[in-house]
């Protein structure tokens, strides 16, 4: 059994690596992307008390990215954003609130069923030239969907940690599809354009 938040910390550990020796240095994102990781990496442990509901440092990180990235959109893209962050939150706490009072109707993994719920619509919402939105999209709305299912449970009295280890794993699984669908899509591309290049070649002869 993994200790909880294992996947979040091997996927940024991952991502760091890359952002640090493997991105092209002339990248002018470079050292911004190495630098979130670090502070992902660092702030993980930690957590503040908001109102007697305890709330991971880590997604206060996330949700400062996810309204930077937000703010230069237009004003367009903002309200759709919106609205798929509202639809996808929605739909994560939908989920968690379930797997809480009936875990028998969970046919899957609660963490997997979550992560590729996200994973799915986000691809709904956004085209693959959009990977950066998508990305906000995930990020913004499991962080509503954290504060929805806090809210009912809090009035049952039941204190639900906001951004927890559990919910890190999540984000992570959900970003690791992301990058796997991306990976694909640039593989695809690049065999596309071998062929399309082998056939000119045959034209030439």
């Amino acid at each position: 059994m993994m200790v909880d938040g294992i996947l979040y910390l091997w996927l940024i550990w991952g991502i760091w690596i890359f952002t640090t020796f493997m991105m092209n240095k002339a990248h002018p994102y470079r050292f911004h992307y190495s630098f979130i990781c670090l502070v992902l990496i660092c702030v993980f442990p930690y957590g503040l008390k908001v109102s007697s509901v305890k709330v991971a440092v880590p997604v206060i990180v996330l949700g400062l990215i996810c309204i930077h990235y937000i703010r230069i959109l237009s004003l367009k893209d903002k309200l759709y954003m919106l609205v798929a962050i509202l639809a996808m939150g929605m739909l994560y706490a939908g989920i968690g609130l379930v797997a809480i009072y009936d875990p028998v109707l969970m046919f899957l993994d609660r963490d997997l069923i979550m992560a590729l719920s996200l994973a799915f619509l986000s691809i709904l919402f956004y085209t693959s030239s959009s990977f950066m939105l998508r990305m906000i999209a995930i990020a913004g709305s499991s962080i509503v969907g954290e504060v929805f299912m806090s809210i009912p449970l809090k009035n049952i009295g039941f204190l639900y940690p906001i951004g927890g280890p559990v919910y890190l794993d999540v984000l992570a699984i959900s970003t690791g599809i992301l990058l796997a669908i991306k990976l694909l899509e640039e593989i695809n591309q690049l065999f596309n354009i071998k062929v399309q290049t082998n056939k000119g070649e045959m034209k030439n002869l």
